[in-house]
């Protein structure tokens, strides 16, 4: 049996769900590599487009805007915990249409199903540290708990 390779390793890691430079490096790093092998296999794997940060931002913002809607403060914290440049966060934000206001309604909508019998204060309260915890801005959390749903 021979010795996986960082390349081995990183296509394995890669296999499950479409991940930034950073991540695959952190992973090369955890598994012993030398520094020359991952600077090889990360040069490799974006050649061959297998990593391309841009495009993963993109599909992270898509895919949090679909399953679990999040301000775009929290998105970009998120997209930098996961090692996207500052620069690209900031492009990728820019190119996503949903509107802030409209994903915090669809998050009020959905608990609202859950919480219907919650007092109305109460109900308040909990979308406020929701929303805020969800990343919206203050503005926003007023207005879509202002305006008529």
């Amino acid at each position: 049996m021979r010795k996986k390779t960082a390349v081995d390793v990183a296509l394995h890691f890669l296999k499950f769900r479409p991940r930034t430079g950073f991540e695959i490096e952190r992973k090369l790093r955890q598994k012993k590599f030398l520094p020359q092998q991952i600077s090889q296999t990360i040069e490799l794997l974006k050649k061959e487009d297998l990593i391309n940060d841009l495009e993963f931002a993109k599909m992270w913002i898509e895919n949090r805007n679909s399953l679990s809607p999040r301000g775009s403060k929290l998105l970009f914290l998120e997209l930098r915990r996961l090692g996207v440049n500052t620069e690209i966060c900031q492009q990728a934000l820019a190119q996503d249409n949903s509107s802030e206001l409209e994903k915090a309604k669809t998050v009020l909508k959905q608990k609202k199903k859950i919480y219907r019998q919650l007092p109305p204060e109460k109900f308040r309260q909990k979308m406020i540290r929701l929303l805020a915890a969800r990343g919206f801005s203050w503005d926003t959390i007023r207005e879509v708990l202002h305006s008529p749903a």
